[in-house]
This record gives structure tokens, sequence and C-alpha cells, in this order.
């Protein structure tokens, strides 16, 4: 359990850091595009690569199952993000965008589930699912923290990624619990979820961000050069 948390806590550090440089200063639209494509090129890479075979090969069935599951929980809590936060424009508030941090922390805290199942399932599979969330929350961190500069102060928008990027923390130790004897159809339908988080993260959140802020072609092959690099490394921690 605790070389496990441990893990989990490099995402934070990542959301920490994200939150410190867009505190001094926020990058600008195009090089935040760019880091958009490339974190939601490893996500997907995460997903692709890493939970779905796995899942396939344990329970198919099962895996459908989570994978519809996965479907309506995530479009469930972003319709929930879209009303709360229609609600807040309409009130005239400023600061946190209550919709984004609903939807982010959902999603941190769904991750944390998954990397405390990846763990459950296989070390290297555990490790990988670090590296992959360690560079989204780098850069959803920093998506977030350009989005609330210069409507917040500086140390908000320096500590909201870190408090989100808890929830991962919380997540990791229930799955760790929940799931530390579970069996492979269990554990297939929980990853079967998580990849749905997974590619629900880059290609409605991180990708339609990417594009509103303006999409160039060095941008969008920071996709792929994303993915590339999360396959490279999946190779080399076998």
């Amino acid at each position: 359990m605790g070389a496990v948390l441990l893990f989990a806590l490099v995402p934070v550090v990542a959301a920490a850091l994200s939150g410190a440089v867009a505190a001094l200063r926020p990058p600008g639209e195009r090089l935040t595009s760019g880091l958009q494509h490339f974190a939601a090129g490893v996500v997907f890479a995460a997903a692709a690569i890493e939970l779905l075979p796995g899942v396939l090969e344990r329970s198919p069935l099962v895996a459908v199952v989570g994978f519809t599951a996965g479907i309506a929980v995530m479009f469930g809590f972003r319709a929930v993000g879209a009303r709360l936060e229609e609600r807040r424009e309409a009130s005239g508030h400023t600061g946190l965008p209550i919709g984004l941090a609903v939807a982010i922390g959902v999603d941190f805290f769904i991750d944390g589930l998954i990397l405390g199942a990846g763990f459950a399932a296989e070390q290297r599979v555990g490790v990988l699912l670090t590296v992959a969330l360690a560079v989204e929350y780098l850069f959803v961190g920093l998506s977030l923290s350009a989005t609330l500069a210069g409507s917040v102060s500086r140390r908000f928008v320096a500590l909201a990624p870190v408090v989100l990027a808890l929830l991962t923390v919380v997540g990791t130790g229930l799955g760790v619990v929940l799931l530390a004897g579970a069996g492979p159809a269990v554990l297939a339908g929980v990853l079967a979820f998580g990849a749905v988080a997974f590619m629900y993260l880059a290609t409605e959140e991180l990708l339609v961000e990417a594009h509103a802020r303006g999409e160039t072609s060095i941008g969008s092959v920071g996709f792929f050069v994303g993915f590339l690099i999360y396959l490279v490394l999946s190779e080399l921690i076998a």
C-alpha cells in the first residue's frame, strides 16, 4: 500500500509543477494547445495500449459492461458539470469554473481507482499508468491554471491543480484496498471503465480545449508524438 501511494504522489507533484508555472507565467494560447495535444496522445495511448488489450484478455463480456458503465458515468458527470457551470455564469460569479472543476475532480478520482487497479493487476501496468497520469496532470493542471490566471490570486492558481490531484491519492488507496484480492473479471471491468475515463479526457476535454484555442499543424503533431512516446516507454518497461 505504501509503495503504491508513493507512485500516486507522482501525478500530484506534476500538478503542483503545472500550477507553479502557470502562476508565474501562464503559457500562450498556441503553446497551451500544443501541450494539450501532446497530453491527449499520451492518455489515449495508455487506454489503447495498456488498458484495453489486457481487459479483453481477461474477460471480454465484463469488459463490455465496464466500458458501457464508463460511458454512462462520464457523460452523466459531464451533464452535471455543464449545469453547474451555467448556474455559475448566470449568477455572475468569477473564479474557479465549477463545471470544469467537477469534471477534472471526478476524472482525477477515477484515475486513482484505475491506478490502484493497475497495480493490483500487474506492477508494470501500474508503473506505466503512473507515467501517463504524470503527463496528463502536468498539462491538465496547466490548462486549468491558465484558465484561472487573471481572475483569481496567484496562490489560488498554483494550489487549485494540487487540491484536485490529491483526489487521485484517495482513489488509489480505495482501489488498492477494494481490488487487492479481486479476480480477473472484476479487474477487467474496472480497467475497461478506466479506459473510457482516459479516452473521454483525451477526446472530450484536452482535444476540445486545444482546438478551441487555435489549432496548428505543429500542435496537432503533438498528439501523435505523445502516443509514440508512450508506445516506446511501454516497450522499454517490459
